[in-house]
């Protein structure tokens, strides 16, 4: 526990610059409170408790990067306790403890509690209502009226808690766990749920769901229906076997898959109430995504995370126990094999933390140099990150001119001819790799260079800034001959 919440804040303080969507949601947030809830800057969703977390956030300290990302912080840490009261209700104790060191050391876990985006919400939400539906479950006193509430609440600030509430009502759906079963109460739960998420897809969720952009974006996260080949009907295996591969960035191969396969067999055979809390968030999301409703896709699922680890320690933990007195070194093999690699991609991002588009660094230095009536030209994907940076560094946001041609060489011929013969001018970079393979300063760099002189540049990991002077070259005054 105290491992991972060092983490957490070892990665918060390390304060990396706003990345291209980091920035964009920023803006969304640093509007006025009466227009928080308008169409997301720049095409960014997230949910409205979200949105109003992060207005309340920097309501109180400001707008800095710290404040705008206390709200995963606070959720990742929150997490780790929601992860060891899951954990140790639903398994013993040496399960327990290995999925808990699991969550604890799992890299994306720990980088997304330091990033202004809700994916750390989605996680400590997820755990927050198993928690709660375990209570539900075991008949405790007014838990379902605390679970209706809950979950009432819950889709207004994570957007994926709808598949976690739904395996929750299948689950109630089937009776609790002890006792005479409550049928019209747990109706009445999942009615509550419904009811508020009607509401929410009504006013906001809707029109967001339905930007063509967004599905087009993440057409790769949805399957072909009908299916029209076999490599259409085989989305599913690859989707799933995509997230078991790497799940939000961390790597789970051979040991993990074992694990999981092992785990999903004794659940299946010995605690089938169990395995439908755990695998049923995932059946709930692929359906979404058959329906084209929400993509399957790395960090959107994040909140699975920790469902795939309870499973994966509950299967290791029992070929640990069932090798005990035969071949113990299989079972603590295999436990290493799990366990090991986390912690050292953990312990070296302590030591060099991880970096994405380090724009401040940059800034600082244009800030340092540029000139008074020095030129500056954004790529069009460098322009949030500078907008929010800008007044910190000396900079005018309004004095630059702005790019929109992001990977069409005839746009960014047409650029590069409008810069030749101005002043000296300041070509700023970030955001430059593009999903379908490529960089964009590879293509217009060579364009500037044949059309003026570059005088400096300065790169920083994701970022880079160029200065060029446009100006013809003076021609050399004429010899006079005797």
């Amino acid at each position: 526990m105290a491992a991972g919440v060092l983490l957490r804040v070892a990665a918060y303080v390390a304060d990396r610059s706003l990345w291209l969507d980091e920035a964009y949601l920023a803006a969304t947030i640093l509007r006025p409170f009466g227009r928080l809830f308008d169409p997301a800057a720049y095409g960014q969703i997230a949910p409205p408790g979200f949105l109003l977390l992060e207005h309340a956030a920097v309501g109180v300290f400001g707008p800095g990067e710290l404040a705008l990302r206390l709200p995963s912080l606070l959720a990742g840490i929150a997490s780790l306790f929601l992860m060891r009261r899951v954990a140790y209700r639903l398994f013993p104790e040496s399960t327990a403890r290995l999925a808990l060191f699991l969550f604890a050391f799992a890299d994306p876990l720990v980088y997304f509690a330091s990033e202004l985006k809700p994916y750390a919400l989605d996680v400590a939400i997820a755990l927050f209502l198993l928690d709660r539906g375990l209570d539900a479950l075991a008949q405790r006193p007014r838990s379902l009226p605390i679970l209706a509430v809950a979950g009432a609440a819950s889709v207004w600030f994570s957007y994926p808690s709808v598949f976690v509430l739904a395996a929750l009502g299948a689950t109630l759906a089937a009776g609790p766990v002890t006792g005479r079963a409550r049928p019209l109460a747990a109706a009445a739960t999942v009615a509550v749920w419904a009811a508020s998420f009607a509401v929410l897809w009504r006013t906001s969720l809707r029109a967001s769901a339905a930007q063509p952009w967004l599905l087009k974006y993440w057409a790769g996260a949805f399957p072909t229906l009908p299916p029209r080949s076999w490599n259409d009907l085989a989305w599913a295996p690859r989707a799933l076997a995509a997230f078991l591969l790497d799940p939000g960035g961390v790597p789970i191969r051979g040991a993990g898959i074992f694990a999981g396969l092992v785990g999903l067999w004794y659940l299946a055979r010995e605690r089938p109430r169990v395995l439908a809390l755990l695998g049923g968030p995932f059946l709930a999301t692929l359906a979404a995504a058959a329906l084209r409703r929400y993509p399957f896709y790395g960090r959107l699922v994040l909140f699975l995370v920790p469902f795939l680890l309870l499973i994966l320690a509950y299967g290791a933990d029992r070929v640990r126990a069932a090798t005990a007195r035969t071949a113990r070194a299989a079972g603590v093999l295999l436990v290493a094999l799990l366990a090991v690699p986390p912690a050292a991609i953990c312990a070296y991002r302590l030591v060099r933390p991880r970096t994405r588009e380090e724009t401040k660094p940059v800034l600082a230095y244009l800030g340092a140099h540029c000139r008074p009536g020095d030129r500056l030209y954004l790529y069009e994907y460098a322009a949030p990150a500078f907008d929010y940076y800008a007044r910190r560094y000396g900079l005018d946001p309004g004095d630059a001119a702005r790019g929109t041609w992001e990977w069409d060489p005839r746009a960014a011929e047409a650029d590069a001819e409008r810069l030749a013969g101005g002043p000296r001018t300041w070509v700023l970079f970030s955001h430059t790799l593009l999903p379908t393979g490529g960089d964009v300063e590879d293509l217009f760099v060579p364009m500037l260079d044949a059309r003026g002189r570059r005088l400096d540049a300065f790169r920083a990991p994701g970022a880079a800034v160029y200065l060029y002077d446009f100006r013809p070259r003076e021609a050399p005054p004429e010899r006079k001959e005797n």
